[in-house]
């Protein structure tokens, strides 16, 4: 079986169904293949959203998604407790699963096929123009014959793979352990809890709440020496997590990578235009995908709409539309990274790294002062936050 269209994207998150229903939209015709049996099934995520990024979404989000209000963080650590609240800290939580079959149907009323049980398995292309893509459907072989393919498939990418371009090195990629839980004792039910410490494998550990008694409850890092469980573990014996999560229930785990530094250098390769994670578009440092996945999901449909009617676009022209759009925030993440990766893969193994990337996650670290932080003064700057606060 053999099938022509404008667009082939190979991926059914954010990012894919964003860019499918921009490039349907523009009169495109386009295809979404996702390997999974159903559109947002697992959820691998930790499902908090920035309430800060709402003014740059392509669309509104309907109430209905929203299902738990955020007002702020906690951020803690084995020195200082910090609570921030309102503006960049706040937010809501949703459910993925339903966040993503909306997601679907935005880009199905705007006419793109969505295949499901359908895996890239190989390509045919001259240089870096993919000329056929073979795809599994449900045990058959389909020959796609794309103008444009879009890969938005993670970061773990076959479209990368297959352009042999996908070579990630150690602490390229985060690994996250987590579990949703349910019948918990949270703190406060509207703050996202941040923990820093040695206890984590060059991360964070986090509890972030769905309800007054659920949370997604986990812990990443970019550089484990052991297996990711034992780290969630001792995260659960910390006097003031295990309070909270005592006689708690895990429901489902969700599990994950997540991508740190880039996988490729450019994000328009031949006719090929990353997206999502394949291309690093999230947010340092808390690593948020999901809003800016559809963000820039939809700027690359509009990009592949572009390179279809005829006009000469590269990485440069996408990063720009990215940058009108997402602004310093994206700036910023890309010198958070930078200094993050630095700190965490410097080899040392002490309480200074983690009080230092403390100050930068909390905010108490401005960008222009990230080349010489003083940890006294990070501590005192740290404690008359609290006193003004009265927390």
């Amino acid at each position: 079986m053999a099938i022509e269209c404008d667009v082939l994207v190979v991926g059914g998150g954010p990012a894919g169904l964003a860019a499918a229903r921009a490039a349907a939209k523009n009169g495109l015709k386009t295809i979404v293949i996702e390997e999974d049996k159903e559109i947002g099934v697992p959820v691998r995520c930790g499902e908090g959203i920035g309430e800060y990024l709402f003014l740059h979404m392509p669309f509104d989000i309907p109430k209905e998604q929203l299902i738990w209000k955020i007002d702020g963080m906690l951020f803690w650590n084995e020195e200082i407790r910090l609570e921030r609240r309102g503006s960049y800290w706040s937010g809501y939580s949703i459910d993925r699963e339903k966040f993503d079959k909306w997601l679907s149907k935005l880009a199905s009323d705007g006419g793109a096929e969505i295949w499901t049980e359908s895996t890239l398995i190989d390509i045919e292309r001259e240089d870096t123009i993919v000329k056929e893509a073979i795809v599994c459907r449900g045990g058959d072989t389909v020959s796609i014959f794309p103008k444009v393919v879009i890969g938005a498939d993670g970061c773990e990418s076959t479209v990368l793979k297959l352009l042999d371009l996908y070579n990630p090195k150690r602490g390229d990629l985060a690994e996250v352990y987590s579990w949703e839980m349910k019948g918990l004792k949270l703190y406060k039910p509207r703050l996202e809890q941040i923990f820093i410490g040695e206890f984590t494998p060059k991360g964070y550990a986090y509890i972030f709440p769905k309800s007054k008694s659920t949370a997604n409850v986990g812990i990443g890092g970019l550089f484990p020496k052991r297996k990711m469980e034992s780290y969630f573990e001792e995260f659960l014996e910390i006097p003031f997590v295990k309070k909270q999560t005592r006689g708690a229930t895990f429901v489902k785990e969700k599990s994950k990578k997540a991508v740190w530094n880039d996988l490729s250098d450019k994000w328009i390769i031949g006719n090929v235009v990353l997206a999502g994670d394949a291309a690093n578009q999230n947010l340092k440092p808390f690593v948020e995908g999901i809003l800016p996945s559809v963000i820039c999901g939809d700027i690359a449909g509009t990009i592949a709409s572009r390179l279809i009617y005829g006009d000469t676009l590269s990485h440069k022209s996408y990063l720009s539309e990215v940058k009108k759009k997402l602004g310093n925030h994206i700036e910023t993440s890309n010198i958070l990274q930078k200094y993050i990766f630095s700190l965490f893969s410097s080899g040392n193994e002490n309480r200074e790294i983690y009080l230092k990337f403390f100050g930068i996650v909390s905010g108490l670290v401005k960008l222009d002062e990230l080349s010489n932080v003083d940890l006294n003064k990070l501590k005192e700057i740290a404690v008359a936050e609290v006193k003004r606060n009265g927390k």
